[in-house]
This record gives structure tokens, sequence and C-alpha cells, in this order.
């Protein structure tokens, strides 16, 4: 198992890859999980389709994109150094920009919420500058399924929910800031017709999760999983989510980049695989019946910088808005995670 597999798959399903030919993007977050798997699939487009495509990754660190990407610079790929939190000085043409650059990991909430939070504020209203003066074809906003916060009642969260968000709660930075995110979003489309659309990113996951540091639960039965131990829970497994594998989400990505309406978010999520926490640890155990893994519950430590998300339960989502637009998800959990886990396997073996 190898990424070509799924970028084969995916290109099949989804053709608006076509739209995107002899086009330049300019891509915030390359080096994060779904940064990196979209810049990816794109190196594989223009490698296999001819497209073409010409990608500025703007990055902070770029010795760690280097490290990713440098054996394969050429004339269609380029880093751009910058911190998104000064105005992006930028001579060039570009036609797309994606905003993908964002700290979703809840370790960060506690220890680094102003660096959680400047990403979505002031690094969306610096390139949504740069869109206004580029005159682009469309700029696609990386947002949250956090931004509905605490749903008062159950019911199938769909793009005009509203909850409560306490700004005053240290989680808030990332929910918070996604949300003014998009509020700067819809304002441009207003104010200077700038084309953007919004994804609400519901839970992803994928083969370039960092499973080493990043404290998500699904990251966690990965790591349980790679590292041959007991799969561990820390809670009582009974929040229900809709777990999207990566190709899923980057078809989503594509179809709205190239067909969403302006002023715009849409649901991203797999909602045909709405499940528990604990039945996901029971998914994840059946796609590897041959370790023998078993599932074992545990109390969180009290000094854990792990900040849980403890305002939504069993609330499903919505995708109609999304799927109206020709999109629909295609992997299982069992069969995302399958992946997930075995190219991670394979990769550090060849490291």
């Amino acid at each position: 198992m190898n990424l070509t597999t799924d970028f084969i798959e995916l290109s099949m399903n989804n053709k608006d890859y076509v739209l995107l030919k002899n086009k330049t993007i300019l891509m915030t977050g390359a080096t994060g999980m779904l940064g990196r798997y979209l810049t990816e699939y794109f190196i594989f487009l223009n490698k296999e389709k001819n497209l073409n495509l010409r990608l500025i990754l703007l990055i902070r660190n770029r010795k760690k994109a280097e490290h990713l990407f440098g054996n394969i610079l050429n004339k269609n790929i380029q880093f751009l150094v910058s911190d998104l939190i000064s105005p992006i000085d930028l001579n060039e043409n570009i036609n797309f920009i994606i905003h993908a650059a964002s700290l979703a990991d809840p370790q960060y909430y506690k220890t680094n919420p102003v660096d959680v939070a400047s990403p979505n504020i002031l690094g969306t209203f610096h390139l949504l500058e740069l869109a206004k003066k580029k005159k682009i074809d469309h700029f696609l906003y990386f947002s949250s399924a956090e931004v509905y916060g605490k749903i008062l009642n159950s019911q199938l969260i769909t793009e005009s929910t509203l909850g409560i968000i306490d700004p005053l709660n240290i989680r808030s930075c990332y929910s918070e800031s996604k949300r003014m995110g998009e509020t700067l979003c819809k304002a441009y489309a207003e104010q200077y017709c700038v084309p953007t659309s919004c994804l609400r990113i519901f839970h992803t996951y994928g083969p370039t999760l960092n499973y080493h540091h990043d404290q998500r639960v699904f990251s966690e039965f990965v790591k349980s999983v790679i590292e041959k131990n007991q799969i561990i829970m820390k809670s009582s497994g009974e929040a229900k989510r809709a777990f999207c594998y990566i190709s899923d989400m980057v078809s989503a990505c594509l179809v709205v980049l190239t067909h969403g309406l302006p002023g715009e978010a849409y649901n991203m999520a797999n909602d045909e695989c709405f499940i528990s926490i604990k039945e996901l640890a029971q998914e994840i155990i059946k796609a590897f019946p041959e370790r023998n893994i078993k599932l074992h519950m545990e109390t969180r430590e009290s000094t854990s910088n792990y900040v849980e998300n403890k305002t939504t339960t069993y609330l499903n989502v919505s995708t109609a808005k999304l799927r109206a637009l020709g999109w629909k998800p295609t992997i299982s959990v069992q069969e995302g995670f399958r992946r997930t886990i075995t190219f991670i396997e394979k990769n550090s073996a060849t490291e």
C-alpha cells in the first residue's frame, strides 16, 4: 500500500482536477496532515495527468518542508516562507488560494493558544488581502466542525445550525478563531467580491498523520497499533463522531475549490461512518485481526495538556449541501485505518 494507490483511485472518482490545468495554487499548511496529502496529490497529478499545475507552498519551517518535499522541487513547486502574521509579498499571478494552515491538535489549546488563533485570524486576513489584490478564481478556507460549538439539543448539524461557544474557555482559541476566519471570508466575498468558500472539516485521518505528536483520540489508537500495544481508551467512548478518510476530504476540497459558491460554507464529513469512539477502536481492531489487539479503559491523567471536547456527544452531520455539488465519500472506517496504519508502518521501516 502506498499513496499512489489512493491517488489513482481518487483521480478516477473525481475528475475536477482537470479544471486546475495550467493554473497556479498558493497553499498554506503544506507540512500538516491535510496539506501534505493534498500537496502529494497535486504532485501526482502533474506527473501522471500532465496537469502543469504550479504550487506555491507557503510555509513557516523551510527545513521541515525540504525534508518532506525537497527531492521533488522543480519549476512547478516552490516555497514561500511566511509566519502569516505579516502581509504576504508575492509578485506572481495566482489563480487559487487554499488556506490549510492551522494548529488543530488539542494539546496546543492550553499551551499555545495565541499560536492556535493567529493563522485562523491574521493569516486569513493577509491571505484574503492577497486574494483581493490578485483577483483570484477562488479562495478555499479550511474551517472546522468546532465552529458549531455546543448544540443544546440532539439534531442533525446543517450549515445553518448555531451553537454556543464560551470565548473565555481556553479551548475556544481554536473554535472562535475558526469562526472569525469564516466571517472574514464572508466579509471579503460581500465587500470585495472575492470568491471565498469554507470547508467545515469534521474528524479526518489518513497516512500523513503525525501520530508521534498528535494527541487526538484516533491518533492515539493508531499509535497503539503501530507500536504493538493494546488500545487504551481514556474516556467512556460513548461520544459519536463522523470519521472521514483523507482521500474523501481531498475530493471534497477539489469540488468546493472548483464549484463552491462564493461566501458559502460546506460541511465535510463521512456521515456514513458516524460511530462512537468505542466503536472506532473496535473497527481498528477488526482491521488487524492477526495482531490480537485488545481494548482497555483508563482515566486520563490530570496533568495532560489535552483539552477534551465535551460540548458535542451524539450529533451527526448533514453533508447534503456538499453532495449537491457532486461529492460523496467512498472509504469505510475499517478500510481507511487499515490504509493509514499500513502506510505509516511501511514508510517507517524504510526510513
